[in-house]
């Protein structure tokens, strides 16, 4: 009877399916259970981000009124009538906002499990007033004529405002660069600079030239052409005269004059020199007998002479990016060239802004920037921003209207702090957009977790 009792395995199946089927229905309980749960603490962890956030913007370390704005930050924008506890916490000026609240569960009732509790926690740092200075480097090559300065104007405009309204003390730079940097000629007598005297030449013979002048321009139009500049294509437009009538030819005839000058044009050291912005007793060449744009604006707390130089540039030359970063660098140093308002401010906090629309089309031959070597030129680009970066710059960048293929752009991308702190602009909205982001993010509360 026990053996044939042991043999019989008609039952079998049911008391298996028992089992197997419980354990799946609890499976299938808690997953469906465990997504609510993350979806819910998913919305906790918004609320409490939302709620520090608020309450660091007010700057205040008042306890009591913190927890009201955190609080009322939770009310606010609590849409799905969650039962929150919040609780607050102010400890080494970092604020810490703390959510509780339960999960009513669907399916795991059926163990006895009704409600499971769920939390978040959020972090930020009460905001100081910390000084900041701050150098803008920017392009004025010839391929930001037109409306593409206007954008850059319009931009700058935007990020400007933002420093005029911080509580704390902004100083700010402006580098314009092009193939060179113009660092003003009423530094021409000082030590860190080396140029050659001017000097004029007066030929020994007449000198004829054949002119033809204009009678009559007759129909005139506006035409459309594209060149290419930078290494980009953009279009630029010109007046047609194809009727023009011009009179007789004649010969003008003067005896030359050769003048040799310096416009405040700064080219490179040799050696790693190029790559030190401290002057150490070895000066920077100045370039004769070329122009270079508008002269640098060394760190100024007038908000009003930042805004008018940039407003005052115009666009000319080829890239070299280095030639910007050098000068843009120097600006945020604390020793010579520019150490009046630099020096003694390393707990100041220190940013670089390089915008550029073109890609390096110039090259080092020292001193000059005349080479066509854009491979070296990059790489010395991408090494000034490594020895920027590891002197505690924050380094922003910002590509106008580069070409997604241009090795320009990845080098400029890889040149900022951060993946966030890279900006691709491919229209005057997308650059003020850009630019605001900059001020905001230099200044903007921060969750520390």
């Amino acid at each position: 009877m026990l053996k044939r009792y042991l043999k019989d395995t008609s039952g079998n199946f049911a008391i298996m399916f028992s089992v197997f089927g419980t354990a799946l229905l609890i499976c299938v309980a808690g997953s469906i259970d465990l997504m609510g749960i993350q979806k819910q603490k998913s919305q906790l962890q918004a609320l409490t981000d939302a709620a520090v956030l608020a309450a660091a913007a007010t700057k205040s370390d008042n306890q009591g009124e913190l927890m009201k704005v955190a609080q009322a930050t939770v009310d606010a924008n609590n849409m799905s009538g969650q039962n929150i506890k919040v609780n607050l916490s102010v400890v080494n000026d970092i604020i810490t906002v703390s959510g509780a609240t339960s999960y009513d569960t669907q399916l795991m009732g059926v163990l006895g499990m009704d409600k499971i509790p769920v939390q978040a926690d959020s972090a930020a740092p009460i905001p100081k007033d910390i000084p900041l200075n701050i150098a803008l480097v920017l392009d004025r090559t010839g391929s930001m004529s037109g409306s593409n300065m206007d954008s850059l104007k319009s931009a700058s405009q935007k990020l400007i405002d933002i420093f005029d309204s911080y509580d704390g003390e902004v100083r700010a730079a402006v580098v314009p660069f092009a193939d060179y940097v113009n660092v003003g000629v009423s530094n021409r007598s000082e030590n860190w600079m080396e140029v050659p005297d001017d000097t004029t030449t007066v030929g020994t013979a007449e000198v004829c030239v054949t002119k033809k002048d204009l009678v009559n321009e007759g129909l005139c139009t506006m035409e459309t052409a594209t060149t290419t500049k930078d290494g980009r294509e953009f279009e630029y437009e010109y007046q047609s005269c194809p009727d023009a009538a011009y009179g007789p030819e004649y010969d003008e005839c003067s005896i030359p004059t050769t003048t040799i000058a310096w416009n405040g044009c700064a080219g490179s050291r040799e050696g790693t020199l190029n790559t030190d912005p401290a002057f150490k007793q070895k000066p920077i060449p100045g370039i004769m007998n070329i122009r270079c744009g508008e002269e640098v604006l060394p760190l100024t707390m007038n908000i009003t002479e930042v805004k008018d130089k940039i407003q005052s540039l115009t666009a000319s030359g080829t890239t070299y990016i280095p030639s910007g970063l050098i000068w843009g660098w120097r600006m945020l140093e604390a020793s010579a060239p520019f150490d009046d308002l630099s020096n003694g401010q390393d707990n100041r906090k220190k940013a670089l802004v390089l915008m550029t629309d073109g890609a390096n089309t110039r090259s080092l031959n020292q001193p000059y920037h005349t080479g066509s070597d854009y491979d070296a030129a990059n790489f010395l680009t991408a090494e000034l921003c490594e020895n920027i970066k590891k002197r505690g710059i924050d380094m922003f960048t910002v590509a106008y209207k580069l070409s997604d293929t241009s090795d320009t752009k990845d080098v400029i991308r890889v040149c900022a702090s951060s993946e966030q702190f890279f900006f691709d602009a491919s229209n005057t909205a997308e650059l003020e957009a850009a630019f605001e982001d900059i001020g905001r993010s230099l200044y903007e509360v921060r969750l520390s977790r």
